[in-house]
C-alpha cells in the first residue's frame, strides 16, 4: 500500500522520470566544466595574464546545461553585463516559466573560435535546432551573451514575447 493511500499516476512516474533527466544532465554539464578547467596546469593558470579559452567553453557548457535543465535563475548570473541590462533575472525566469522551453534536451558544443583574446564564439545544438552565441571576457572573468536576435526579443518585454511564442507554438 502506497503512502496515504495514495497511487501514483503515470504522469506522477513521468515528472521523476524528467526530474531524474534533467538533474542527470546538469551533473554530467558540471562534471565536464570542471574537467575543461583542470587539464591545464595551475602554474601556467597563474603565469598568464591572457583570459583563457578553456575557461569561456566551460562558461557556455554551465550555461547550456542550466538552460536545459531549468536554471534559469542561475543561467542568467553567468550573462555579461550588457546581456543583464537587457532583461533583468525576475524577467528572464518568470519568461521561461510562462512559456517553458524543452527541458531534459542538451545543448550539444559543435564548436569554439577565437574571435579575439577576449571574444569567443560558440556554435552548439539542441536536438534540430542549431545556433551560436558568443562568450566574452569582462572584469576578469568569461560571460555568456546571448545572440542578436535572442536579445532583440527580450527587449519586446515578455508579456509580448510570452504571447508571440504561445501563438507560434513554441511553448511547452
Amino acid at each position: 500500500m502506497h503512502a496515504a493511500g495514495l497511487k501514483p499516476t503515470n504522469r506522477f512516474a513521468g515528472w521523476w522520470f524528467l526530474l531524474a533527466a534533467v538533474v542527470a544532465i546538469v551533473v554530467a554539464n558540471v562534471v565536464l566544466a570542471g574537467w575543461s578547467t583542470e587539464t591545464k596546469p595551475r602554474e601556467s593558470q597563474a603565469a598568464s595574464s591572457q583570459p583563457d579559452p578553456l575557461q569561456a567553453r566551460s562558461v557556455a557548457q554551465r550555461e547550456f546545461g542550466l538552460l536545459a535543465g531549468g536554471g534559469w535563475a542561475q543561467a542568467w548570473t553567468l550573462w555579461s553585463a550588457q546581456a543583464r541590462s537587457v532583461l533583468n533575472q525576475s524577467d528572464f525566469v518568470r519568461l521561461n516559466t510562462q512559456c517553458r522551453p524543452a527541458l531534459g534536451v542538451p545543448y550539444v558544443i559543435d564548436g569554439t573560435s577565437s574571435v579575439d583574446v577576449t571574444t569567443m564564439r560558440v556554435q552548439w545544438h539542441q536536438g534540430s535546432v542549431s545556433g551560436s552565441d558568443t562568450v566574452v571576457y569582462q572584469d576578469g572573468s568569461w560571460r555568456f551573451v546571448p545572440d542578436d536576435k535572442t536579445l532583440a526579443d527580450y527587449r519586446l518585454g515578455v508579456d509580448r514575447l510570452v504571447s508571440e511564442r504561445k501563438a507560434a507554438g513554441t511553448c511547452h
